[in-house]
């Protein structure tokens, strides 16, 4: 099938948006309820807190197994035993009773939900190139916030009322869901002919190949780096407002939804100066931004500022800087590779955004 046959194929951005928003927002929901879970579990907060890096690690390395996969077997099934393997893992963790059982089970959720992503970023790059593709990127990375920033927010309130569990049954219904959506919504957008099935020799050529890509690399660890502040924030903020500062879960629910809030303005930003000035520009204005939220935010943690104002204005700093570049950069990245090699390509850069995401964050709980 030629290429612009496949092109006019398009998946509705409300679609992509759907299938993302179930596994992002398992990544906060349950952070008003890590100090309770450690009481009940009888475990320390710096153990608790690992429940941010697992997920992130586990979401980096099954990348590597599910964008090769999807070029084999196509974008729908894939993306669908994903979400089933996300739901199951999802009720297990709200009946889990102890941390071990509760971290495996965080480790299958992230698999299954990092298929979301990865299969959503191939759909645009098989249906959509050049601006097009950057503004459908966009969408996406907005979506990619909207999880994160409802989660803590619904999860305070469902942690006051019910307890730590809740946000994990929360999740799981999401996730059931979102299964639907796939089942009877999304179309195929990889046909078989235009499938490449790779061999493990294959997959280190295709890895050691897009490595040697100066631009899919380049523009993947900028999307890592500037994504970092976002991380450390997502994994310090429990302890920093809820128990250092003596934040109420509620009001921490209102506090990281801001952040993801600028992000998505940021993202908006982003996209209606595609029409006025280059993308590599726009990446620019983003990256001076997230560099000089970071070093604030360094300043601040060596001074030991103890009110929350000035920490939520340097994260705020850097979270938008970040949603000025993010969705520009991975598209820039995937519209360096071909299309048939999407899947593989995505894997790779969501790898490095989300590994480096979980050294991060290891290093914070530490």
């Amino acid at each position: 099938m030629p290429v612009s046959e496949v092109k006019t194929k398009v998946v509705p951005n409300a679609l992509l948006f759907t299938l993302l928003f179930a596994g992002q927002i398992a990544s906060t929901m349950f952070l008003p309820g890590l100090p309770e879970l450690a009481i009940e579990l009888n475990v320390s907060r710096s153990l608790v807190q690992t429940m941010v890096p697992t997920y992130l690690a586990a979401f980096a390395i099954s990348q590597l197994m599910i964008g090769p996969l999807s070029d084999k077997y196509g974008r729908k099934p894939i993306v669908l035993l994903g979400i089933i393997i996300f739901t199951l893992a999802s009720f297990f963790c709200a009946i889990a009773n102890d941390i071990q059982t509760l971290l495996f089970c965080r480790v299958a959720q992230a698999t299954g939900a990092c298929s979301t992503l990865v299969i959503s970023r191939a759909i645009i790059r098989d249906t959509s190139d050049g601006l097009e593709a950057a503004k459908a990127m966009a969408i996406l990375t907005i979506a990619m916030a909207v999880g994160p920033m409802i989660g803590p927010f619904v999860g305070g309130f469902l942690k006051s009322w019910y307890g730590w569990r809740a946000p994990f049954v929360f999740i799981t219904l999401s996730g059931l869901v979102v299964m639907y959506f796939i089942i009877f919504k999304l179309k195929e957008t990889l046909p078989k002919d235009r499938r490449d099935p790779p061999t493990l020799k294959t997959l280190v050529i295709n890895y050691r190949a897009l490595l040697m890509n100066r631009e899919f690399t380049i523009y993947s660890l900028i999307v890592a780096f500037a994504s970092g502040a976002m991380q450390a924030y997502v994994v310090s903020s429990p302890i920093i407002f809820m128990v250092v500062m003596g934040v109420s879960p509620e009001l921490f629910g209102f506090f990281f939804m801001i952040m993801p809030s600028l992000f998505v303005l940021a993202t908006f930003t982003s996209k209606k100066l595609m029409d006025y000035i280059s993308i590599d520009t726009i990446i620019i204005i983003g990256g001076i931004m997230s560099i000089s939220g970071g070093i604030l935010q360094l300043s601040f943690g060596i001074s030991e500022v103890q009110t929350p104002l000035p920490v939520l204005i340097a994260f705020a700093i850097s979270n938008f800087g970040t949603g000025m570049l993010m969705s520009n950069c991975f598209y820039k990245a995937l519209n360096s590779v071909k299309p048939e090699k999407a899947g593989t390509a995505s894997a790779l850069g969501g790898f490095i955004h989300f590994g480096w995401g979980a050294i991060l964050t290891v290093a914070l709980a530490n």
